[in-house]
C-alpha cells in the first residue's frame, strides 16, 4: 500500500498563462517561483501549486459555479481585508458562506480566475464537526446546480 506524506503540488488549468501568473501573484498574493515553457511554479505559504495553460483548458464549473475548486487559506485577520482587496481588483465574491461547512469550518469566499476556475478563500479554523447533521442551507445549493462547497 502507499502511504502518501502529503500533497507537493496541485495543478490548475489556464488557457493563457501570463494572464495566470499575474492574477495568482497580483491579485491572490502568491509567491510566483519560475516557469517553463508552458507552466508556472507558484507558492502560498509553505504550499505549492503550478498553473498550466492548455490550449483546450475547459472551466470545470458553469459560469459563475463554484463547486469544483481550490482552497487557498488566508489569516482570520486578513479575511475581510482580503475580500476587500478582491473587489477593489473587480473579482467579483460568487458565494460567501459562513456556517454549515462540516469538515472545513471558517468563513469561505468563492471567485473564479480569469480562466473559469473556481477559487475558495478560507479563514481555515480547523476541522469541523463531521457527525454534525447536514446543513440545510445546503439544499438550495444542490438544488442551484452548484453541490456541495
Amino acid at each position: 500500500m502507499i502511504e502518501p506524506t502529503g500533497v507537493l503540488h496541485f495543478a490548475i488549468s489556464v488557457k493563457d498563462l501570463e494572464r495566470a501568473k499575474r492574477f495568482y501573484r497580483d491579485i491572490l498574493g502568491c509567491t510566483y517561483l519560475r516557469q517553463n515553457d508552458n507552466t508556472a511554479f507558484m507558492r502560498a505559504g509553505d504550499d505549492y501549486f503550478v498553473i498550466t495553460e492548455m490550449k483546450d483548458h475547459v472551466p470545470p464549473n458553469p459560469p459563475g459555479g463554484t463547486q469544483f475548486h481550490h482552497a487557498f487559506i488566508v489569516a482570520g485577520d486578513a479575511f475581510d481585508a482580503a475580500l476587500e482587496s478582491l473587489k477593489s481588483h473587480g473579482v467579483e465574491i460568487l458565494l460567501y458562506e459562513d456556517k454549515g461547512h462540516r469538515t472545513f469550518s471558517g468563513r469561505h469566499a468563492y471567485i473564479q480566475d480569469p480562466d473559469g476556475n473556481a477559487i475558495e478563500i478560507i479563514d481555515y479554523r480547523g476541522p469541523g464537526d463531521a457527525t454534525a447533521p447536514d446543513y440545510q442551507g445546503r439544499k438550495r445549493r444542490r438544488q442551484a446546480g452548484e453541490g456541495e462547497g
